[in-house]
């Protein structure tokens, strides 16, 4: 009587065990999406309609869980940090935050070669699928591409190139400060666009280089009259995922992920920040204060003359670097006569 007793209850056990381990096995796996950009940004607002998107299609198997605003940490340099130690599984972030670890993406923020988000990030990711970008071994990017272009936003006239000379100009990377210095202004370090305003309204500064996006939210939209459409090339970024994360996921999950991710998660990028830029365009267009110069095609050969000693310098520098700029520059024509 004792020993059936004991086999009923050990059943009974077994039984529990493997209802709980059911259970467990129908429970989703949470992924943790950190960024650093507000809630109501055009990028948050990017990734949630990512995640809805992800959370539909594996329901059941994988939920991203997003943490805007800098809620799981809040330097936007540390947002690889994040993805590497565990707080967060994934991030969006910006490649060249992490000095030497990418170097090969900052082929894209090469002045004069790529003219719009599109044309920058849909190269970008090509690059990635030829596997001719170093440093990422380690870290599953689920999206790479480009911001917009940055272009000169002034408070003095700025009609064409030879009206740079002499203006005091930011410049956050030694790019654009080797840009700026070749066009004759005067780059001024220590200044980029969320505190170049500032230093516009108080004449320290006469130029900042901003996208139209970036001049909304960081307010040189309020403080600059004049503006030039002279690509000074885009800032790399990136969404990053913890590789040991990725491995660790139920194939079928990791299926879900990977159809929504790359190709289909940087056009989502390039149709919303595009829309967002000519908007923000337009409304600079439609203002009765602002003055805004699209370079001509003489202009703009020009501009590429200047600068490719610049971009020969960079090249050099690189392992394989003349390839890695040719390639980028084939891509980019790919995309510009597409449209």
């Amino acid at each position: 009587m004792h020993v059936v007793r004991f086999v009923r209850l050990g059943l009974i056990c077994l039984m529990g065990l493997a209802c709980a381990s059911l259970a467990a096995a129908q429970e989703p796996v949470v992924l943790k999406f950190a960024t650093t950009e507000p809630p109501a940004s055009v990028a948050t607002q990017i990734w949630t309609r990512w995640a809805e998107q992800v959370n539909k299609d594996g329901q059941g198997l994988i939920e991203i869980k997003m943490f805007a605003g800098g809620a799981l940490g809040r330097d936007p340099r540390n947002q690889l940090t994040l993805v590497q130690s565990g707080v967060a599984d994934i991030a969006f972030g910006f490649p060249w935050f992490t000095p030497g670890k990418f170097p090969d993406n900052l082929v894209v923020s090469l002045p004069t070669i790529a003219r719009s988000v599109g044309e920058g990030s849909y190269a970008i990711w090509r690059l990635h699928e030829r596997k001719m970008l170093r440093g990422w071994d380690d870290v599953v990017p689920l999206m790479q591409a480009t911001a917009p272009p940055v272009i000169v936003m002034s408070t003095k006239p700025v009609p064409g190139l030879d009206a740079l000379k002499g203006l005091r100009s930011s410049a956050s990377t030694p790019l654009q400060m080797q840009s700026m210095l070749a066009f004759g202004a005067s780059p001024i370090s220590g200044f980029n666009f969320s505190n170049s305003a500032e230093a516009m309204a108080r004449g320290v500064l006469d130029i900042d280089l901003v996208g139209f996006t970036a001049s909304v939210i960081f307010k040189q939209f309020e403080v600059a009259n004049y503006a030039l459409e002279l690509p000074l090339g885009p800032s790399p970024v990136a969404i990053f995922m913890n590789k040991e994360r990725y491995d660790q996921l139920n194939p079928k999950a990791r299926e879900v992920l990977d159809r929504h991710s790359g190709i289909a998660l940087v056009k989502m990028w390039v149709d919303a920040l595009q829309a967002r830029e000519s908007e923000v365009r337009d409304q600079w267009k439609a203002a009765p204060n602002k003055q805004l110069v699209t370079m001509s095609d003489a202009d703009t050969k020009r501009a590429e003359t200047v600068v490719a000693p610049i971009i020969k310098e960079w090249a050099n520098s690189q392992p394989k670097g003349e390839e890695l700029v040719q390639v980028f520059r084939d891509e980019v024509n790919k995309v510009r006569q597409s449209r």
